[in-house]
């Protein structure tokens, strides 16, 4: 029988684990490890699902497209296997129940992914694992969490230690593609009384930058209208690639000119008459874009630097190439940062060819100081000399928790304890589901906030050695999670469920 906590049980003094507590963080990895196989084969078959949302293959009770809903039924029917009760909420998000109590804590993560890209070394939808890490896209954002979520109820309820509240976790599928996932869910479904949101690091994420996605018509000449690059507003593209009608000698001759560490990045290859130019560059998320290179800047630059683009496509390339010169808008005027957010990114992440030119996406997150019509007018200015035109697709306000409230200070302590650490609550550029879900709060389980982090001594900064520099990034190549900071944080959060459950119990009220 489920052994229900006393209550109400008095939380240990800040900075230490009670010896209960200490017990259950060792008895927790410990339930990991015994069951370390079977995770890691359920997160293979996770991965291997390539769960993309695909809006416009939306069909009933699918809004998603058909594998965001695969990915949802073979999720439901692991957590049956398990003993658990679901819910589905119309294609949006599924439940996964424990308890039955009116009261809800939540557990929130999504099994959506962004679309491969380019440059993996290893196929992105055969996972495998490898010396402790598992290679697929979305084995970190975010299908390694969201499975650790499951199992953490299945680990609790073999210890017997049931909370006073029903447990819900809640799987999104469209996390990546705007949100309308969580958005429909709390607009028709219960929401619980306070939220953990697992798609993040550690410790405490209390705020968020605003969130602004912008579509870009770009005039150009017969080059650019075939323009391609990226595959998604939010990734850096990888690659991007043109058609010239010239030669391979002609272009391999104007491509001398180039500066050698800019040629190094280009590929020209004969197609017929014609060739094709490639450009590629370094892939990763586009609101962390450290240790990235963008594709398509590279290429411009190229093209007008070599002479192989004249007219409305020199002039364009200019431009476009000036507006994406750094990911932190300085070529672009659109640079800000404040003490409480840091400092703005922009990323061009995907051309298409429209009508006369293409079209480039931009996805843009900024602090909170800023003013997001003011960066709108900024880039609309750039591209008026042009003709161009500028329409919002997708604006997210910043999201911001008090930094001292209650529940980022149980939060923080619960890590630190946990951890034998010290460390800040933290704001980032990534968007999670707290910026919808009332009462949430976004914690963990990556470690990759604080430099130098050690976790019990231990070091938390691992990669795997076969992966070429610069791979392993989630919305990047080889995307990769080391199986043991999973370990680590699922730990974490086996002391931090009980011990959130009896703050409530103590009568402590969540904002928000």
């Amino acid at each position: 029988m489920n052994q229900r906590l006393p209550h109400p049980l008095p939380l240990p003094q800040s900075g230490t684990l009670s010896p209960d507590e200490s017990a259950l963080f060792e008895r927790a990895v410990e339930w990991f490890d015994a069951h370390r196989e079977e995770f890691v084969a359920d997160l293979l078959q996770w991965v291997a699902v390539p769960s993309v949302a695909e809006l416009d293959a939306a069909r009933p009770g699918q809004p998603f497209g058909p594998e965001v809903a695969r990915i949802f039924d073979l999720v439901a029917a692991r957590a049956h296997e398990f003993g658990f009760r679901t819910e589905t909420h119309d294609g949006y998000a599924l439940s996964v129940l424990w308890g039955e109590a009116a009261e809800e804590i939540g557990l929130v993560s999504h099994l959506d992914v962004v679309p491969a890209g380019d440059n993996w070394v290893h196929s992105p939808y055969a996972p495998f694992e490898r010396d402790g890490f598992v290679i697929g896209r979305g084995a970190a954002d975010n299908k390694g969490p969201a499975l650790a979520d499951l199992y953490l109820l299945r680990a609790l309820r073999d210890f017997g230690l049931q909370p006073q509240r029903t447990v819900r976790i809640i799987y999104g599928g469209a996390e990546e593609a705007g949100m309308s996932d969580i958005a429909h869910y709390v607009q028709h479904y219960p929401v619980p009384r306070v939220s953990i949101v697992t798609d993040g690091g550690f410790p405490v994420n209390h705020a968020q930058k605003g969130m602004l996605n912008l579509a870009l018509r770009v005039p150009a000449g017969p080059v650019l209208s075939q323009f391609r690059a990226g595959v998604a507003a939010n990734a850096v593209p990888a690659t991007a690639a043109v058609s010239l009608a010239l030669p391979l000698a002609e272009v391999q001759q104007a491509l001398a000119r180039l500066p050698a560490e800019l040629a190094a990045t280009l590929t020209a290859q004969a197609q017929g008459d014609a060739t094709q130019l490639l450009a590629r560059g370094q892939s990763g998320h586009a609101a962390f874009p450290e240790n990235t290179v963008n594709a398509i800047t590279l290429l411009l630059r190229a093209l007008s630097g070599a002479g192989l683009v004249q007219g409305a496509d020199l002039a364009a390339a200019d431009v476009v190439a000036q507006l994406l010169a750094d990911p932190w808008g300085l070529g672009a005027g659109t640079a800000q940062e404040d003490e409480d957010t840091g400092r703005l990114t922009q990323n061009g992440g995907v051309v298409l060819p429209v009508e006369g030119g293409f079209e480039l996406q931009v996805d843009i997150r900024y602090p909170r100081s800023a003013d997001p019509e003011r960066i709108a007018q900024t880039l609309g200015a750039a591209l008026a000399p042009l003709g161009g035109t500028l329409r919002v697709e997708r604006h997210s306000a910043p999201m911001h928790i008090d930094r001292n409230s209650p529940l980022v200070a149980l939060l923080q302590d619960t890590f630190d304890s946990t951890a034998e650490t010290r460390t800040e609550p933290f704001s980032m550029g990534g968007g999670t589901h707290a910026r919808l879900l009332p009462r949430s709060v976004t914690f963990g389980p990556g470690f990759g906030r604080t430099p130098g982090l050690l976790f019990r001594g231990q070091p938390v900064k691992l990669r795997p050695d076969f992966l070429p520099p610069g791979h392993g990034s989630p919305h990047g190549p080889d995307e990769f999670v080391a199986l043991a900071n999973l370990r680590r944080a699922f730990g974490v959060y086996a002391v931090t469920l009980p011990r959130l459950d009896r703050w409530l119990d103590a009568g402590h009220e969540v904002n928000g």
